[in-house]
């Protein structure tokens, strides 16, 4: 298949960018908060120790690009800094179901989870089916990722009164009696609550 010349130029861009925002990673490095989160048990094998507002910074500066934020999110999968500041990247409006669902299935921990369901996965046109489908997976980190997706839509006020069954959901994951999913299913249920 023959690349047109607006490909490959925007690939090297692509590139150029992982690289700049590469380059920014070193320059915000903390060494001692990296120590702290590998000590923490990070599963990261790639950690700079970067804060949010530094990434926020950072995706300020290279501003949003879908190709940039895939090949952060892909290529970075051992590292905390690339997947933390793909999802700030990714435009929601070019973000689809599959590809969000590849996404939260390749989340590989809760900071990653949080931070991609407030910086993108909320503004998807698709979250709440995303919701809906996670709430019940067999893993504890999807579930986790999904109500945390929830208690976002929640909070912005995107969900609506016809969201009893996420009350129901909520109570089943109680149920459970997983530790990861607990306290935040209760801060569903007191959420739902006061609407």
């Amino acid at each position: 298949m023959e690349q047109d010349e607006t490909t490959i130029i925007g690939d090297g861009g692509t590139h150029d960018e992982v690289r700049r925002a590469k380059k920014m990673f070193f320059a915000y490095r903390n060494g001692m908060l990296a120590d702290r989160l590998r000590d923490a048990g990070d599963c990261h094998s790639v950690i700079f120790g970067l804060n949010i507002p530094q990434l926020v910074d950072i995706a300020n500066e290279l501003g949003q690009n879908a190709a940039v934020a895939r090949e952060l999110w892909h290529s970075g999968v051992n590292s905390r800094e690339c997947r933390l500041l793909a999802p700030m990247l990714f435009p929601p409006a070019e973000m689809g179901r599959d590809e969000a669902r590849q996404w939260v299935e390749g989340v590989e921990n809760v900071e990653v989870a949080d931070n991609m369901c407030h910086k993108l996965l909320r503004r998807l046109g698709c979250a709440r089916g995303l919701v809906e489908e996670y709430a019940v997976a067999p893993s504890d980190l999807l579930r986790y990722t999904a109500f945390r997706l929830a208690m976002n839509l929640l909070c912005v006020g995107t969900a609506t009164a016809d969201w009893g069954w996420l009350l129901d959901a909520a109570k089943a994951e109680i149920s459970r009696n997983c530790s990861l999913t607990q306290g935040l299913c209760n801060e569903i249920i007191e959420e739902i609550s006061y609407r």
